[in-house]
């Protein structure tokens, strides 16, 4: 009863989410294509939602990770450390904290967010399916600042005994922009965009070395992450 109870409750607080999400971004203006999208502000609202894909091993209820993304050239992203911590709620919700604070020769920036993990099934039986929520915030100093807000399915699926973990994710993210063409005005700005999401896990004496790729129609971004779960 508790188990049923808690799918319910969560797949109906997942759909309430999306369809609340997705009312608001039919409410604005998205005719931008993806082509259009600055590439800076795109791969830092990916790296303000950014999450593990890996699932807290069923003894363990924290989880640490130290992920390091990378952008394209095109998008003049430089390496960019963020720290993810998952707590294990149930045994299918975690609750999901991230934080960065980093600085360049551009600029320093500072990036915190939160979201959900929720994994459908039996508490006996491991499902192949993910479903996240994530939000963030990213805080560059005088020059942008935004917040983000993404819907993640990510599926694990085997090729020749090897485990991947394939998804999408819909980004939405706005902000303003305080430096626009060396001018000293600022400019709202408002963005839809999806992210394709191939990863896999390798297991190192205890500790889980996460690296993937996350894709767009013309933008690309690499991540390694370390996990280790208590």
């Amino acid at each position: 009863m508790r188990t049923s109870s808690s799918f319910i409750f969560s797949f109906l607080f997942y759909f309430q989410l999306v369809e609340i999400v997705f009312a608001q971004i039919d409410r604005t203006q998205q005719s931008q294509n993806i082509k259009d999208l600055n590439p800076y502000i795109v791969n830092v609202s990916t790296v303000t939602t950014t999450f593990s894909f890996e699932r807290i091993g069923n003894n363990k209820n924290v989880a640490l990770s130290s992920f390091f993304i990378s952008g394209n050239e095109i998008s003049n992203v430089g390496l960019i450390p963020v720290l993810v911590g998952n707590i294990r709620v149930s045994w299918n919700l975690d609750l999901i904290g991230r934080m960065s604070a980093h600085s360049n020769k551009e600029n320093a920036l500072n990036i915190y967010g939160w979201g959900l993990v929720y994994k459908p099934g039996k508490e006996e039986t491991i499902s192949p399916w993910t479903f996240g929520i994530n939000s963030g915030v990213y805080r560059s100093y005088n020059t942008n600042r935004s917040s983000s807000l993404s819907l993640s399915i990510l599926r694990s699926v085997s090729i020749n005994n090897y485990g991947f973990a394939l998804g999408v994710s819909t980004n939405n993210v706005k902000g303003i922009n305080y430096n626009v063409e060396q001018k000293t005005d600022s400019q709202n700005f408002q963005y839809t965009f999806s992210n394709v999401i191939i990863g896999t896990t390798i297991n190192l004496m205890g500790i889980k070395l996460l690296p993937s790729y996350i894709y767009n129609s013309n933008q690309s971004m690499v991540s390694i992450g370390l996990q280790k779960e208590f």
